[in-house]
């Protein structure tokens, strides 16, 4: 929560990076002008707009590898959808990949509150100085911060994921894999595509694109909106305002400068600005009763939040989502700016690729922490983030009997995150005790104040030799540097004169709060400075059976480096930085087509050891507002991703995934107990074994299947629609071995059916999702001493109209 903006970060940078651009350019157009061969590779065309909405597997083309190359033969496990298929079935979030994607998910509570999960694993655990274990890469820039994956992408190429560590090639290391976007290219024939939605909820959506040459075959621009408002099904019962709904705007430019037919350089400036009510986490459950390890009944518990509201004759609604009754909920406001440019040249034989960018990221939460219409608290981070990259890649020309490529990256990062508590007129009689005087903490503001620096350099390379002419292997190395900077402080804001007795309350609940004692009364200040270095490797052998069978297998390991506790207390001062977390994986797998490319059938098998995980602990000293991130022991990945299509026809195509995913803690003995069994586990600071047991999070089937139709009818017209489920077993969101925060077996359902025109001017669909309107959570908070169990609930069916012109 804020009430006040911090200044944002000046826009120096990104006028130095246009500057550099436009003095860079003409010389390297002189320079490429003496080259002999054309360009190895033209910049990747847009689909067809002729074409099905959704292509068969082997006319996607994916970059994985830094390379174009056809999905088919990449030999490693990745999964990609493209950008007509996105579209047509209004995939439009990233948590929304995941009904196409098997063991893929993704968390977007709100801009702060976001991660990337590959096999159950990878989210950044609600940590602003954590890197997720699955990396984002946009357009060849690789994102720090969850934050910035927080709005819609639109106007796309295509979205790969690709599991396992992804360090020799992509951006930073990441332990558990990649997502990587694709957003559609300028082109120099001219397109100017439409877009309008209505839904209920009164949901209202507007897309729209342009693209087409400026100075014919040597600059073009793309211009890209999109603006989303409405949504809500959540009706605050305090003040009638709709909650959960959209208010989120996006802007992207760019321009393509192809000087000559071996260079070509790639300018793209965006903007992303949301302003909603996206943070209503409704109270499910309150922890009034102490149980013991085989779940009967041991005593009532004292101290529940619950038991805190009486003292106000206030009885709270636990029947979510329809119980929002919130005095202080206000609209989260998050920005993000971005500006790059990617430079391509072939200096005949070598291709030359510079990617310069930068990013920075603005969030103020206003939240209602207390989830009642009592005066007690809001709390909430200011985060602000500042990112600048560079990265250099020298690669040879496809073809040859080796292929290889060498590079450099370059990444500095400033981020501020401020965990600010501020307290109401009813916080002393919850945290104090009925009959306390309001003056004592009302007004009181508390602040844990963090700020990191990131340096990071790493040179990486990577090579394929083609033994014979169906035999590959595949090595890569990278050594990363990296120095991390954290400093904290802890303070306290609107600490007037009080007499003896409201001091004493007040420097107990301040040393409560920062992990202080005595006279200390919160205030503290922590500082750590950590440079480390780490290797990530890679051995991939690939064997072409026939044109239509591959085998292969891969050998790798990635490092991700130690986490920073930017909101650490005093008392957590031996834990501001986290070891790094390793990541082993061994993956096996057979790619295959059939019936001339009508069908594809893959399967792939992997075992994935992750030792120092960096999992979410409680600071058991400071109970009510205390947690941190350590690292929590030994996490094992197994199982397997069958993926498979068919289109026996142009107009039919079908779908079928699954999965299995057995994750399981190795090694957590020393886990934090579930607050119903603490009491009977011999108290707080006493741990509960996690070792054996599936982790948090992670489900352990998935089955995804679909159909798509683009028929010909006559007249010009196609009809056109699609019906996708994704069915995910029982999940724990909270800890396997609680009583709360499980999600039972749940199928979700989307359908669309329409018309468009043969050359794809006019189309016209009407869309359901969730068309079963099941509730269902996609993440669960746990209880403590000052909060119940909440739900973060996924969207319940909605409905609507798209049409759109081309023209």
């Amino acid at each position: 929560m804020s009430i006040f903006h911090a200044t944002r970060p000046a826009t120096g940078l990104g006028a130095l990076l246009l500057a550099s651009t436009a003095l860079a350019l003409p010389s390297l157009a002189q320079a490429a002008e003496t080259a002999a061969a054309p360009a190895e590779q033209a910049p990747a065309p847009v689909a067809d707009p002729a074409s099905p909405d959704v292509p068969d597997a082997n006319a996607i083309t994916v970059t994985a590898r830094h390379r174009e190359e056809r999905l088919q033969d990449v030999p490693l496990a990745i999964s990609a959808i493209s950008g007509a298929e996105l579209t047509s079935k209004r995939i439009e979030r990233v948590s929304e990949f995941a009904l196409r994607v098997p063991n893929f998910g993704a968390l977007q509570q709100n801009t702060r509150v976001s991660g990337l999960y590959i096999r159950g694993l990878g989210g950044n655990a609600s940590n602003d100085g954590a890197e997720g274990g699955v990396g984002l890469i946009v357009d060849n820039v690789f994102f720090t911060h969850v934050g910035f994956s927080w709005l819609d992408f639109v106007d796309l190429e295509n979205i790969q994921v690709v599991r396992g560590p992804q360090g020799t090639l992509l951006g930073k290391n990441t332990t558990i894999g990649a997502v990587i976007v694709q957003t559609a290219k300028p082109q120099f024939e001219p397109s100017y595509t439409l877009q309008a939605t209505y839904g209920n909820y009164d949901a209202v959506q507007l897309r729209a694109n342009a693209t087409g040459p400026i100075i014919d075959d040597k600059l073009a621009y793309r211009l890209t909106f999109a603006e989303s408002k409405g949504g809500g099904w959540i009706t605050n019962a305090y003040n009638g305002v709709k909650l959960l709904g959209n208010d989120r705007w996006s802007a992207r430019g760019q321009l393509l400068f192809t000087p000559s037919a071996t260079v070509s350089s790639r300018l793209i400036a965006e903007h992303y600005e949301s302003n909603e009510y996206n943070n209503f986490y409704p109270p499910v459950a309150d922890v009034t009763q102490n149980l013991n390890l085989d779940g009967t009944v041991n005593s009532p518990r004292a101290g529940s939040w619950s038991a805190k509201l009486a003292r106000f004759g206030y009885t709270p609604n636990l029947n979510g989502p329809y119980n929002a009754n919130l005095n202080n909920q206000d609209r989260l406001i998050a920005k993000t700016d971005g500006l790059s440019n990617e430079i391509n040249w072939d200096l005949g034989g070598v291709n030359l690729t510079g990617v310069t960018a930068w990013r920075r990221l603005y969030f103020r939460p206003y939240n209602d922490s207390d989830y009642t219409p009592l005066d007690i608290y809001r709390a909430g981070y200011d985060v602000d983030v500042n990112q600048y990259s560079q990265e250099l890649r020298l690669a040879s020309a496809k073809g040859s009997t080796i292929d290889w490529q060498v590079g450099a990256f370059y990444l500095h990062e400033k981020l501020r995150s401020n965990l600010r508590t501020i307290f109401g007129s009813d916080a002393s009689t919850f945290f104090l005790g009925a009959g306390v005087p309001s003056s004592f903490i009302d007004g009181l503001e508390y602040d844990r104040d963090g700020r990191l620096t990131i340096d990071s350099l790493a040179g990486f390379g990577q090579v394929t030799a083609h033994l014979t002419s169906t035999f590959s292997l595949t090595g890569g190395l990278r050594y990363t540097w990296e120095k991390k900077q954290v400093n904290i402080a802890g303070y306290a804001l609107g600490t007037g004169a009080l007499n003896p007795a409201g001091a004493t309350a007040r420097q107990a609940l301040l040393n409560n709060l920062g992990g202080t004692s005595g006279s200390a009364a919160g205030a503290y200040t922590l500082a750590n400075q950590v440079s480390r270095g780490s290797l990530a490797w890679l051995v991939n052998p690939a064997w072409q059976v026939t044109p239509n069978v591959l085998l292969y297998a891969s050998a790798s390991h990635g490092e991700k480096s130690g986490a920073a506790n930017t909101s650490a207390t005093a008392s957590q001062a031996a834990l501001v930085i986290t070891r790094p977390e390793k990541s082993t994986d061994f993956e096996a797998g057979i790619k295959t087509s059939w019936a001339g490319g009508k069908a594809t059938v893959n399967l792939n098998l992997y075992n994935n050891t992750i030792t120092d995980y960096q999992g979410t602990r409680v600071d058991q000293a400071n109970a009510s507002f205390g947690t941190y991130l350590a690292n929590v022991g030994k996490v094992r990945l197994r199982g397997f991703e069958f993926e498979a299509t068919w289109r026996p026809v142009p107009a039919l195509g079908f779908n079928a995934n699954l999965a299995y995913n057995d994750a399981k803690y190795l090694d957590y003995a020393d886990a934090p107990a579930p607050l119903e069994f603490q009491l009977a586990n011999g108290g707080a600071a006493r741990p509960l074994s996690l070792t054996g047991y599936q982790v948090a999070g992670s489900n352990k089937w998935t089955v995804q299947g679909g159909i798509d139709l683009d028929q010909p009818i006559g007249g010009e017209w196609n009809l056109t629609g699609y019906a996708n489920t994704s069915w995910k077993s029982r999940i724990a969101y909270i800890n396997p071995r609680s009583v709360y925060g499980w999600q039972a077996p749940v199928a979700i359902t989307n359908v669309g059916l329409g018309l468009r025109t043969q050359d794809n001017r006019w189309q016209l669909q009407a869309w359901a999702k969730n068309v079963t309107n099941e509730r269902y959570a996609v993440s669960y908070g746990a209880a403590s001493a000052s909060a119940p169990v909440i739900e973060v609930y996924g969207n319940p069916r909605t409905f609507g109209g798209t049409i759109t012109r081309t023209f």
